[in-house]
């Protein structure tokens, strides 16, 4: 009982000290600067103790050597020999661990001239370190990356990542643009102590995963103590400016005219929004029938992307974007309001788009697809596994259905996975049948009558959802609420009378 105790009053005090962590930045910028200096600064002598003690030891053990003056100073050469000895073999496992560099396919110069070129002359412009390294990456991204060459946040490799997928919603002139504003950013970061401080902050977390990635004796004294270092960084860093999108997007805005601008920043939300919301739900949906992941995403991506996206769905996805309807399009949001925009356009897709001005030819996408299906392999059999036993599953169900056995928590499964299996009309079959036989249990009502709304059965969705009030007056609330915001799409349909809902819900 006492050991509990003291285990609550521990966790209590460091969720306490996390929130302070968190308040910090907003009470006082200068004073969370200061702190995440130190920290940083904490990380590195944490790190660099090995190679210092080594020199350190040798160093006290050549001293005492020149004054040997009796037994004792014997014994202290051997215990500083000691010492050098194991400081010496955590540091030759700190040299051999390498924090891991960004994932795609590297970019010849006569595989993309152009780009080069470009690259080249916004490094030559803005005076920046040079970036030999060009990486065509699976996400929507145009930036540069700098990863610690060793696990201390002070020596980077600079790599620029362009994303295959962004290339495809931006004309030329954009994309030169978005290079622009990329290069811009990086070298705000390496000239500014903010820039440098979150730059450290981003670096703590891949030197970490090197780490434990690793069974050695410097991961186990080293890997706890970064931990709970890398958690604090993150905390004292969120409040501050340190997004590299709105650096480069800010720099967009004040070094291009505003059309230009507005045309970047809306396909690079249009982009984001594709992938994430339309793209990759369709490509992965292939797991369902295919154990192995042999679909060509990026190779298909120009002509998949032609046919399935259209105007009315980009600029429902802006709007969404500006006013975050969803939680998902909040990140998008805060840098819209970050940039101090509201009305985006979509202007729609480039001809020709980047991609095709950039690179000569598309055997680049073709490396892409097999690093993709690569990568995506482990999950890709997971969804298939688990896509086989959900329909093993339903087969079950449905034939306990089709007797009239579903009951609670089997009958509840059976909802979920109807829409899954069945067409739109079996459906509706299925969710009258799962009402009709828990008509006395509250939550396999209202988990039915939902469903025949969403299907656009609205009269018996709404018997549905009016049974499970009845049995727990908990739910009504929520139920007239659904029934009311289902109601406008159900007025005109032959199939729904809504004035007898209507007049049950004032009742």
């Amino acid at each position: 009982m006492h050991t509990k105790t003291v285990d609550n009053i521990t966790s209590s005090g460091v969720q306490a000290f996390r929130k302070e962590l968190q308040r910090l930045p907003m009470r006082s910028p200068v004073l969370a600067k200061a702190a995440l200096l130190l920290v940083h600064a904490a990380g590195c002598l944490l790190m660099a103790s090995p190679p210092l003690m080594l020199v350190a030891s040798i160093g006290g053990a050549l001293y005492l050597s020149t004054n040997i003056q009796g037994p004792l100073d014997w014994f202290l050469i051997e215990v500083q020999f000691a010492l050098g000895l194991l400081c010496g073999y955590l540091s030759m496992q700190l040299f051999a661990v390498r924090p891991e560099q960004p994932k795609g396919v590297a970019a010849s110069e006569q595989q993309a001239p152009e780009l080069f070129n470009m690259l080249a002359r916004g490094v030559a412009h803005f005076k920046r370190r040079p970036v030999k390294r060009i990486l065509l990456t699976t996400k929507a991204e145009l930036h540069i990356v700098a990863t610690p060459i060793l696990p201390l946040p002070l020596f980077h490799r600079y790599t620029l990542c362009v994303g295959a997928p962004m290339t495809f919603f931006l004309s030329r002139d954009q994309f030169r643009l978005a290079l622009a504003g990329a290069v811009a950013a990086s070298v705000e970061n390496q000239s500014s102590l903010t820039g440098w401080l979150s730059q450290a902050c981003r670096d703590w977390p891949l030197i970490l995963d090197a780490l434990e990635r690793t069974d050695s004796l410097l991961s186990r004294l080293f890997t706890v103590p970064l931990r709970y270092l890398t958690a604090t960084a993150d905390a004292l860093i969120r409040p501050l400016p340190s997004d590299r999108r709105v650096q480069q997007g800010q720099w967009v805005l004040k070094n291009s005219d505003e059309r230009n601008a507005m045309d970047y920043l809306a396909n690079q939300v249009v982009a984001a929004a594709f992938l994430e919301r339309q793209y990759w739900p369709m490509i992965l949906k292939a797991a369902e029938r295919c154990p192995t992941p042999v679909v060509k995403a990026f190779s298909h991506l120009p002509l998949l992307l032609v046919k399935t996206l259209n105007r009315e769905v980009a600029e429902r996805w802006l709007m969404e974007a500006q006013t975050a309807s969803d939680r998902r399009q909040s990140s998008v949001r805060d840098l819209l309001a970050e940039l101090k925009l509201d009305h985006l356009r979509w202007s729609g897709l480039p001809t020709p788009n980047a991609f095709c001005v950039l690179f000569k030819s598309t055997s680049l996408l073709r490396q892409l697809d097999q690093l993709w299906q690569q990568d995506i392999e482990p999950e890709w059999r997971h969804r298939h596994a688990r896509f086989q036993n959900d329909r093993a599953r339903f087969e079950q169900l449905q034939r306990r259905a089709a007797r009239g056995e579903l009951r609670g928590e089997s009958a509840l499964r059976y909802i979920k996975l109807t829409p899954r299996f069945l067409e739109k009309s079996e459906a509706l079959a299925g969710y009258r049948g799962a009402y009709a036989t828990n008509r006395d249990d509250s939550k396999v009502c209202f988990a039915a009558g939902l469903a025949l709304l969403r299907a656009g059965a609205g009269q018996d969705g709404s018997q549905a959802l009016l049974r499970a009030a009845e049995l727990e007056p908990s739910l009504a609330r929520r139920a007239h609420a659904l029934i009311d915001e289902y109601r406008q799409q159900w007025i005109h349909e032959d199939s729904f009378s809504g004035k007898s809902i209507v007049r049950e819900i004032c009742a």
